[in-house]
Order: C-alpha cells, then structure tokens, then sequence
C-alpha cells in the first residue's frame, strides 16, 4: 500500500517537546502523517502533528463527509475510520496567535481484506494476518518509515538508513491456545522515537506501541496485544 510522506517531527506525540524552540512571530507550518501505513476501511488511522513553531489549535478534515460530524476533528493527534476503500485528500490547519497554515495528504485507503500484501514497508506475518509498519524519527529530527524485510512466517526486521543496518525487530505469535491472545514482541538498537503498528486484517483490529524520541529503544513483550483477534 501506498504510504505518506513524513516531514519534520512527531510533535503530535509529545515526543520531541523537550527539543521544541519557541519561534516568535511566525505562524505554524503545519505537518502531519499517519498510521498505520497500511490502511484498511472499517479500521481506525491516527493522524499524528508534527507542525512546527507551536500550533495551538488544529483543524481536520478528513475528505470523508459520508462520515458526518466525524469528517471534522480539532483534537491535535485525532483518529478516524475510513467506511469505505479510496483515495482521500486529508487537511490539517494548524494555528497560533500569529496565523495558520495548511497542509494537505493523500491517504490511500483499501478494502478490509482477510490479508495482508507486503511491499517495501510492510511486514506481512502469520499467514499474511498481520500487517507490521514502523514509523520513527531521530534526534536530529530526520523522519520516515521503516523498510521491511521479513525473517520467518512471525518474524522480520526493520531498517531506516541503510539495508544493512538493523533497527527494530518485530514479531507476532499465536498465543491463542495459552491465553486468548496474539503476542507481539519487539527490540531494537536505535534511540529513535518509533511507532510500531501492527493491525489485524481480519478483525481490522489495531495495535501500537511508541518509544520515546532520545531513549534507547525499550522492548516489547506484550502478550495480550491483540487479545480479541483469537477465534
């Protein structure tokens, strides 16, 4: 599937609050992306800020108006469900006390299909149930996605700079038969700010985990992550 470009930081998360530098006088430049990048119809999408010089009101419109008064939000890092399968142009206004900027994406929305389709930034694991994409930014405020390379049915890994450097390592098991869940683990060597995403394709259930911009990546072992996808 079709991904968005990510500019600038994930200020929408708090992330980077501590790097923040107040800029006097200037409106917002705003910003977002979403996840995950794999986006199925019926399933939620965050929409993440990551506008510069401060914004502190936020207009969404989501191109969706069979939504109805969903099609809008003002919350700064808002979800939406996409009904249907297709291309929306998703806006976001961001605004402070000395104006307000726009900033447009195209969102690529599919059918909620019982499988996953892997391509460069998706993993596709179990049986290609699970869709796995990585979103992160770096100290120095660089940010994309991460490229997937699969390992084994329940397993791959991801890198952000270079196809020989490692970064997350991700993995989802079938924990059904011991505690109605599906288990995700994950490691990684970077101290990035990630968001690793992993969404059920057959229950169109989604799964997150975040680890702060700065810190050294802390694993996951989180064994009722998706605890309504058993049978």
């Amino acid at each position: 599937m079709p991904h968005n470009p990510i500019r600038t930081a994930l200020l929408g998360l708090g992330l980077l609050a501590a790097l923040a530098i107040p800029a006097l006088g200037q409106a917002p430049a705003a910003a977002f992306f979403s996840q995950p990048t794999f986006a199925v119809a019926g399933a939620p999408v965050t929409f993440l800020d990551t506008s510069s010089f401060n914004p502190t009101a936020w207009l969404w419109n989501f191109d969706d108006p069979a939504s109805g008064a969903a099609n809008t939000s003002t919350l700064q890092n808002p979800t939406h469900v996409f009904a249907t399968a297709g291309i929306y142009n998703v806006e976001l206004t961001a605004t402070n006390a000395f104006g307000s900027n726009s900033f447009q994406a195209e969102i690529s929305v599919g059918p909620g299909v019982p499988s996953c389709v892997p391509n460069a930034t998706t993993l596709c694991l179990v049986g290609n149930r699970f869709a796995v994409t990585t979103g992160y930014v770096t100290p120095n405020l660089q940010a994309g996605v991460g490229h997937a390379v699969p390992l084994t049915d329940s397993s791959g890994y991801f890198w952000f700079f270079d196809a020989s450097n490692v970064e997350i390592v991700a993995k989802v098991l079938d924990g059904c038969s011991l505690n109605g869940a599906y288990w995700v683990f994950s490691a990684g060597l970077t101290n990035a700010g990630v968001i690793l995403t992993v969404v059920d394709t057959t229950n169109l259930i989604q799964y997150q985990a975040v680890n702060t911009i700065g810190v050294p990546y802390v694993p996951v072992q989180d064994t009722q992550a998706l605890d309504t996808s058993c049978p």
